[in-house]
């Protein structure tokens, strides 16, 4: 990330720095309800330093990480996001503004992509004739609901051996030792 040269707006008392490469935040949705996929203050930690360096000169005195760590904040335009949307949306850090109490990233939207439709075959059995339509229409709802936290779970489960490193997770060696009862 390159902070480029500030321009000041004197009404407003704030600062503008356009930013090139910004970095990326990508977050899921489930019924339209944000499940982060990453951790607010993981990411504040991150940007301490770029700040410093990329602001070098630009202040009386320079900053410190204890200073500037309690005035970073994030505005990430969730509002772009269809209400009921179900997928992954990317935010891209586009500005920082700068006033004399706050840092404010100045999040894009980016890539939006829907998730894809999760379908587990259930065979079919033959129902009783009491069964109504919308008894069906529960059941139907719910397996749509657990086939979407097995994918769910699956893919936290790949999110989880990539980040070790490719390690098997510590709960297969549990169900193994179970088996063996």
């Amino acid at each position: 990330m390159k902070i480029q040269k500030p321009s000041y707006n004197a009404s407003t008392r704030l600062y503008t720095c356009e930013l090139t490469d910004g970095f990326r935040l990508k977050t899921s949705y489930e019924d339209g309800v944000s499940k982060d996929l990453y951790n607010t203050g993981d990411v504040i930690d991150s940007l301490i330093q770029p700040i410093i360096q990329g602001t070098a000169g630009w202040f009386t005195k320079p900053l410190t990480h204890e200073w500037l760590k309690p005035r970073i904040r994030l505005t990430i335009p969730t509002g772009d996001v269809p209400s009921e949307f179900e997928g992954t949306a990317e935010f891209i850090a586009d500005k920082l503004l700068i006033s004399k109490d706050e840092f404010v990233f100045v999040m894009a939207t980016g890539e939006m992509k829907k998730s894809e439709k999760v379908v587990i075959e259930f065979q079919e059995e033959e129902l009783p004739a009491k069964v109504t339509r919308l008894q069906k229409s529960d059941v139907l709802k719910a397996r749509e609901k657990a086939a979407k936290a097995l994918f769910r779970a699956e893919m936290l489960t790949q999110e989880y051996i990539r980040q070790r490193g490719g390690e098997d997770t510590d709960w297969e060696d549990d169900e193994e030792d179970m088996e063996d009862l």
